[in-house]
């Protein structure tokens, strides 16, 4: 019993000690452990920030690296071309300025094309050749050889031959100017196309009438005839209305200003309309008080006017009629109502 007792007490003492030491060394160990965490905290912390200066001084050093090698290769194909159009035969900088917009290989290309020029006693460049030709200053002129470098890749007689028959059909130099592809052409198949427009009746010639296709020129060499036939040779668009509206040609021309789109109508839509209007029963006098008409759609006009004498109009309003979709159709829905309800 006196060793139960003895025991008893041992295993007593030992637990009080266990807590009392516990009791010390819990706020010691919890105090170690958050300084732990917060040194680890901060070490990744650092850690990070360190990354990121790296990675944003890295990056600012890789932006810097390539703008200073994309300036150093600009700079060094400037140089380039520069050497290479200065052996060109260039009359001044403001006619080689459009040349530099070019890669360096054709520019090798037209180098020694115009080399090749000059050895043969050609031209100096085909640009001055091309320029004297057409009557057109090299200053207006080398932006569009500029875009239309396939004019160095003709032989010399083939480019000659062209642009001599161009001009001898009566193709004027302005035209020309603004479609070079017609160079490509042979000066035979020139001569062959515009030969046969001219036998059609029309005189004004188009490089585009070399180039398209014979539906399309078929189709024009049509409309020109009828529009010569309407207009007759010794009137055009501006008689042709004045002497259909009853009025002058210096009203037509006011016309004109104020609806810009009777500039460039086409007799043949003009002749067709009018009639249209005028079996109508329109006066030509109200078609002159409001020549915007001839501006719109025959198709749009003939709808209006159709629905308009399905609601009963007898005599139409040119007023109605210029007015947008939405305002039509507000107006014969207004109309469809007023009548509805007078009927009631």
């Amino acid at each position: 019993m006196s060793i139960l007792l003895k025991y008893t007490f041992s295993f007593g003492t030992a637990m009080i000690l266990i807590r009392f030491t516990y009791s010390l060394v819990k706020p010691l160990c919890t105090t170690v452990c958050k300084q732990s965490i917060f040194a680890y905290q901060k070490c990744n912390f650092h850690s990070l920030a360190l990354k990121q200066t790296f990675y944003i001084k890295n990056k600012i050093c890789f932006r810097t690296c390539l703008t200073t090698t994309s300036q150093e290769t600009d700079k060094s194909n400037y140089t380039v071309k520069e050497q290479i159009i200065t052996k060109m035969n260039f009359q001044s900088t403001e006619h080689a300025i459009a040349f530099y917009k070019l890669p360096i290989k054709t520019l090798l290309h037209l180098y020694n094309v115009t080399r090749n020029d000059e050895k043969h006693g050609y031209c100096k460049n085909r640009l001055y050749y091309v320029s004297s030709k057409l009557k057109c200053p090299p200053s207006l002129l080398s932006k569009y050889v500029a875009k239309r470098t396939f004019i160095y890749s003709l032989s010399f007689d083939w480019l000659e031959k062209s642009l001599n028959v161009l001009l001898e059909m009566g193709v004027s130099c302005d035209r020309i100017i603004r479609d070079l592809w017609v160079l490509k052409y042979k000066a035979e198949t020139i001569q062959e196309r515009l030969k046969r427009v001219k036998a059609m009746g029309i005189d004004n010639m188009y490089p585009w009438m070399v180039r398209c296709s014979e539906d399309i020129l078929n189709r024009h060499v049509s409309i020109s005839q009828e529009t010569t036939h309407i207009l007759g040779n010794n009137e055009n668009i501006h008689t042709y209305l004045a002497r259909r509206l009853n009025t002058t040609v210096e009203d037509v021309e006011e016309m004109c200003i104020k609806t810009p789109a009777l500039k460039t109508i086409r007799a043949i839509k003009v002749k067709h309309f009018l009639d249209y209007l005028i079996s109508e029963g329109i006066t030509p006098e109200d078609i002159a008080k409001k020549p915007r008409i001839l501006a719109a759609s025959q198709k749009t006009v003939k709808k209006r006017v159709d629905k308009l004498r399905q609601l009963g109009f007898q005599a139409i309003n040119l007023n109605i009629l210029c007015r947008s979709k939405k305002h039509f159709k507000k107006f014969c829905d207004a109309f469809e109502i007023s009548t509805k309800n007078s009927f009631d």
